[in-house]
């Protein structure tokens, strides 16, 4: 065996875990023929190889795709909502888009409808507002979010029970492609995050 294919078997040997989400029922495999058995073919799959269960189930439960896992024809999109009872009954929402560690689009405003939940209306807009931006400038991209449904609902891994969820993924049904999504934490004092959040703001004029 070549020093090259000795590397890539023992990378591949390292691979002990495979955990499948997205558009299939969550599940974790241990070894890629299972785990490609479920995914091959199947639009909006999602799937990555772990060396331990325990990594896997993390990324399962609202880990995945990272900040720093973005391809070159990629942008970073950093989107947030916010509501005030003293700014009115509407939510805001903002999104910024970076590439290359730079700003290079911004938008925000406020929803058409009264908020039914509160700010959660506004982190829907502002991915909505997100995608469609992405569609107009065919753009690939990594939306990265705070609250967790944003990439939850989009993906189908949650179950829209609300009329605020029901709305989103009708807004955004086929318009994914492209489209990756990134649990981000909040408050945490991020720059792109905290942009977001401030421009959600100004939506609603605070």
């Amino acid at each position: 065996m070549t020093r090259g294919m000795l590397s890539v078997a023992l990378v591949a040997a390292k691979k002990k875990y495979y955990a499948v989400k997205g558009t299939v029922q969550p599940a974790i495999y241990g070894s890629w023929p299972e785990c490609q058995r479920r995914v091959h073919g199947v639009k909006g799959a999602l799937f990555k190889g772990f060396t331990s269960h325990e990594e896997a189930e993390a990324w399962l439960n609202g880990g995945g795709t990272s900040t720093e896992d973005v391809g070159d024809d990629e942008v970073l999109v950093y989107v947030d909502g916010s509501f005030s009872p003293s700014a009115g009954r509407y939510a805001g929402w903002g999104f910024v888009v970076v590439q290359r560690g730079e700003e290079v689009h911004a938008a925000f405003g406020a929803t058409d409808e009264p908020a039914l939940s509160r700010n959660v209306d506004g982190e829907l807009e502002a991915t909505i507002q997100a995608i469609e931006w992405c569609r107009a400038h065919d753009q690939k991209a990594v939306i990265c979010h705070d609250y967790e449904g944003v990439g939850r609902w989009a993906l189908g891994e949650w179950k829209a029970s609300s009329e605020v969820a029901k709305r989103y993924q009708a807004r955004i049904a086929g318009q994914l492609d492209g489209i990756r999504f990134c649990k981000v934490s909040a408050h945490t004092g991020h720059r792109w995050n905290d942009r977001a959040d401030e421009l959600a703001k100004r939506g609603i004029g605070l």
